[in-house]
């Protein structure tokens, strides 16, 4: 995971479903070129959050709340596992953010719903 958010943060290609000015307070779903599916949470004011979900191209998932940061041997001292704020430097958390803020957008959907299910989008 963390050398997945280096790589969005060092410019590898990616889009996004819609504009983090069009997010305001909730989840941007990134596509990466590479095949992964990264969902990241946004809070009012372009604050980037955690991220909600990953989808590797084999089909493999991560979700939030399912690791835990040191780890699970950590007792009461552990804390859910953030990737975005754990695995990566100050400076690759601000380029990752700038990335996402300026990144291009996929089309709008012709659907008119489009439902999330907690890292997969399902239309």
């Amino acid at each position: 995971m963390a050398a997945v958010l280096a790589a969005a943060a060092a410019g590898a290609p990616l889009v996004a479903d819609r504009p983090v000015s069009e997010v305001r307070w909730g989840v941007q779903r990134i596509d990466m070129a590479n095949g992964w599916q990264l969902a990241i949470w946004w809070h009012a004011d372009g604050v980037m959050g955690p991220l909600h979900g990953a989808v590797a191209p084999g089909g493999g998932e991560w979700v939030y709340g399912c690791d835990r940061w040191p780890d699970w041997l950590a007792g009461p001292d552990a804390v859910v596992l953030d990737p975005i704020e754990h695995l990566l430097t100050d400076e690759q958390r601000e380029q990752l953010r700038a990335r996402l803020m300026a990144c291009s957008c996929w089309p709008q959907p012709e659907r008119e719903q489009v439902y999330w299910s907690p890292v997969r989008w399902i239309g």
